[in-house]
């Protein structure tokens, strides 16, 4: 990272904070631990800092929603692929996009100068199967909102949760014989424990208010009968293709207390909805958001049969180099996310998946006769 980087970054809290004031203040520390403090993403390198600011704009915000509806049942069975009794959620590699609700700002920071098509324009005609939102509860209005940061980075082409997660429901209802779309939770507020576990079960509610639960792949369904995911996954590995098309699969973002409250004291993910970033080692372990595409701990937690995650190129790369994309695919990590998954700067072609259809066989465990058709082959 450059010192203008680093520059950039404390002027965005500073600014955040003078341009809130002191009321806005009042009501972050009502709501937060001031001790527990978000991790971030992209451009969420190690040094980058999180600021847990209010998410209420000054000017009242906009009109609030009305209550959760209920979701309409799936009628449509998916086509099978020819391998769906083979090939299972992590025989795959998928391109995903980083913070993909984002819309470059009126003030354009190094990290933010990039703008995402509509999820379901991603998902329909970019090859995108995994997508990142970060979330904001709206204390006013009792709801979660998508959008970076309050002031100088709020746009977003999904004001509220359920507004993405809506659109993401409708393109799977006229795709329905989709592999996995994998969705990435980032909950960018930090609360004391017994809020967060208030919000967590909001977040779920409104999950389920758009996708019923047989529509998502739990924590649960994997771990089945054992005690824990990594035995499963050991012993079992992950759901076959034939029985998760057409649904979705969520993990969270964070590795603090949320973390702790989330998997009850670090121990499992019973009854939760949602994955959350984990290691090897820990009795939750299921998906892992490592980032480096270079790491040796990618290839090994691949190998070792988890779900990774890992980035691409970003709008914070100085230079768009095409070998951090062979690293990460070469990683065998199973999401590729990015900024660009169409057009990069300067109209350079963006991030792509070689061979993929959109997505390919994993480079390092899919069994032998995969091809990209077979793990999916939607109508064109």
């Amino acid at each position: 990272m450059t010192g203008y980087d680093r520059a950039m970054r404390v002027l965005v809290v500073a600014g955040s904070l003078a341009l809130l004031g002191c009321e806005d203040g009042a009501t972050a520390a009502s709501d937060a631990a001031p001790a527990d403090v978000a991790t971030n993403d992209a451009s969420d390198a190690p040094d980058a800092v999180a600021v847990d600011v209010p998410d209420e704009p000054v000017d009242g915000g906009p009109p609030c929603p009305g209550a959760l509806g209920t979701p309409a049942a799936r009628t449509v069975a998916p086509t099978r692929g020819p391998m769906d009794d083979t090939l299972r959620v992590n025989h795959l590699q998928a391109k995903g996009t980083h913070n993909s609700y984002h819309l470059r700002p009126p003030i354009i920071g190094p990290d933010w100068d990039y703008s995402q098509s509509p999820l379901d324009v991603q998902l329909e005609s970019e090859g995108v199967r995994a997508l990142e939102l970060d979330i904001r509860w709206d204390t006013r209005c009792g709801r979660f909102r998508v959008f970076h940061l309050p002031i100088l980075d709020p746009r977003s082409t999904c004001d509220l949760f359920t507004d993405c997660l809506g659109l993401v429901r409708r393109w799977s209802d006229a795709h329905p014989s989709h592999h996995p779309v994998f969705i990435q939770i980032e909950p960018k507020d930090a609360w004391d424990a017994p809020t967060t576990e208030l919000r967590l079960t909001a977040m779920e509610a409104e999950i389920l208010s758009v996708f019923p639960r047989e529509l998502v792949v739990t924590p649960d369904e994997v771990r089945g009968a054992s005690a824990s995911l990594p035995e499963a996954i050991a012993a079992r590995g992950w759901p076959t293709l034939g029985a998760t098309r057409g649904r979705v699969l969520f993990f969270i973002d964070r590795t603090d207390s949320l973390r702790d409250v989330y998997t009850h004291g670090g121990r499992d993910l019973a009854g939760r909805l949602s994955f959350i970033d984990s290691a090897v080692g820990d009795p939750f372990a299921g998906v892992m958001v490592l980032n480096n595409p270079n790491g040796a701990n990618v290839p090994a937690a691949v190998r070792a049969g988890y779900l990774v995650r890992v980035f691409s190129w970003t709008a914070s790369d100085a230079v768009l180099d095409p070998a951090v994309t062979a690293a990460a695919l070469a990683s065998g990590a199973q999401i590729i996310s990015t900024d660009f998954p169409a057009t990069a700067r300067g109209g350079v072609e963006g991030v792509r998946i070689p061979d993929g259809n959109p997505s390919r066989c994993n480079v390092l465990n899919a069994p032998a006769g995969c091809t990209s058709a077979a793990i999916e082959n939607l109508p064109r």
